[in-house]
């Protein structure tokens, strides 16, 4: 039986890193992975492709609105959908190939094609995807799980649950529906949503909670809200179950129920599942090892170790933020805590994210309420890009950015930012509240003008004078 220094499951953001800095620090390390190349969800049902399909809807969108910027294209624009698709095709080759011959330059690297299982704390077998034949039983000193998450499908009733998209089916579709009920208002439906609108599609949103992107910042969701509604002409139920889904004569309909607890039925070409995700711990076999694990993932610690030593786990696979970047983020860590032994711990409090809505909301360290649990004596400043020189320059002036600030010292606890370009101006905000910086910090920088990131100066100069006129007159 092989031995390897380092075992480790799953090459998606979390365990491609991982078992890259690994190996170039000596370790020998095997990295398997059973789509037999690199990249996870992330890179073929997620975060990639999603972004791709995305990219062309919204310069699809743009044409219809060049007259405003004095420019007449001429004709009606149309979208060849196959070719979008293939376009997205092609960016996932090349990247999967590009980590494919990094793989190949590490010659402590293995990578190989095959589903994990444990057999015990400290060997694996691995089996053949296509043939579920044997292929190789290994041992280990440590492992790294980063085997991810899967699409959750909630027990719905009626004959057409099977036949539903997940966004692994809705990224391969050459062809456009005219008409699709997404189920789920979270990040993944919000942003599908708004690319089917885009492109003339159809489309509608049930949720079962009372607002949607539960995870956001109340003031930026409610707005994202009534733009869908009124400018995207998305039709949003809330508070609303659904009960069935039947497919008949190439079509679905879904029946569900409403807050009044009226039920409605809509008829869709399409039907997308976007209700959550779980942990994908099924095809590792963990009751064969006493791995502490339960139905929302495999439990760690605050060094990313299970309570067997040795052995760690990051990204979807855990309870924590759902993000590549945070999987990449954790995947570092349990690589320092196995070189040399566990030092380094999460710190989530300066996470960030994107939504990748239209606008884009994007966040970094606590939001308003996380800081108030936390209990933290904090202000907050809004700045309202209505106003902002960039914003109208680019006929896109909508949204916020908002600050949430420890009253005392003047730290940025979080920085909050909805607005075209967001995903892009996060860096500064992930880079302030990492370092800890204050108002004073962000408000003494000399931001460009015109540009979006300029607003981070006018509002913290803005917070800085509010709260010397109250310090003013408390001594009064």
């Amino acid at each position: 039986m092989k031995k390897y220094d380092v075992v480790v499951i799953g090459a998606g953001p979390g365990g491609t890193p991982a078992a890259i800095q690994l190996s170039r620090a000596g370790k020998n390390v095997l990295l398997v992975d059973d789509r037999g190349k690199p990249g996870g969800e992330c890179l073929y049902e997620g975060c990639i492709p999603s972004k791709t399909l995305e990219q062309s809807a919204d310069y699809f969108y743009l044409l219809k609105y060049m007259k405003d910027f004095g420019i007449n294209g001429g004709g009606t624009p149309s979208i060849n959908w196959a070719k979008v698709v293939q376009k997205k095709d092609n960016i996932l080759k090349q990247r999967s190939e590009m980590e494919l011959k990094l793989f190949d330059s590490i010659p402590t690297l293995t990578f190989m094609n095959g589903k994990a299982q444990f057999i015990s704390d400290n060997e694996i077998e691995i089996w053949n995807p296509a043939k579920n034949e044997l292929i190789e039983t290994v041992s280990f000193d440590y492992a790294i799980i980063a085997t991810g998450s899967k699409p959750f499908i909630p027990p719905i009733e009626g004959s057409g649950i099977s036949k539903v998209w997940t966004n692994k089916e809705m990224f391969d579709e050459k062809e456009l529906p005219k008409s699709v009920v997404i189920i789920g208002a979270g990040a993944i439906g919000i942003e599908f949503a708004q690319m089917f609108a885009k492109v003339n599609v159809h489309t509608t949103v049930i949720e079962m909670l009372n607002r949607i992107l539960p995870p956001v910042e109340s003031d930026f969701a409610s707005l994202l809200h009534e733009k869908m509604e009124k400018q995207d002409k998305v039709a949003i139920y809330l508070s609303s179950k659904v009960k069935r889904i039947d497919y008949n004569n190439d079509k679905f309909t879904t029946t569900f129920e409403l807050s009044d607890n009226s039920s409605k039925s809509i008829i869709s070409d399409r039907v997308i599942v976007a209700s959550g995700r779980r942990a994908n711990i099924e095809p590792l076999q963990l009751e064969k090892t006493d791995i502490d694990f339960n139905k929302r993932g495999i439990v760690v610690n605050e060094y990313l170790e299970t309570n067997i030593k040795g052995i760690y786990a990051v990204g979807d696979i855990i309870n924590g933020p759902t993000f590549a970047h945070t999987a990449t983020y954790e995947a570092l860590i349990a690589v320092n805590n196995i070189l040399r032994g566990n030092n380094s711990k999460t710190d989530f409090v300066k996470n960030s994210w994107v939504l990748f809505s239209d606008p884009e909301i994007a966040s970094a360290g606590l939001t308003e309420e996380q800081a108030s649990k936390m209990g933290y004596e904090i202000i907050t400043g809004i700045y309202d890009y209505k106003k902002d020189a960039r914003a109208q320059i680019n006929d896109r002036p909508f949204g916020l950015l908002k600050f949430i600030v420890e009253k005392q010292s003047g730290r940025l606890l979080g920085i909050h930012i909805f607005t075209e370009g967001a995903a892009d101006l996060v860096g500064e905000a992930v880079l302030a509240v990492s370092c800890k910086a204050t108002i004073k910090d962000i408000a003494d920088a000399i931001h460009p003008h015109p540009t979006l990131t300029e607003a981070f100066g006018i509002l913290a100069r803005q917070m800085l004078g509010e709260m010397e006129k109250n310090k003013m007159g408390m001594e009064e």
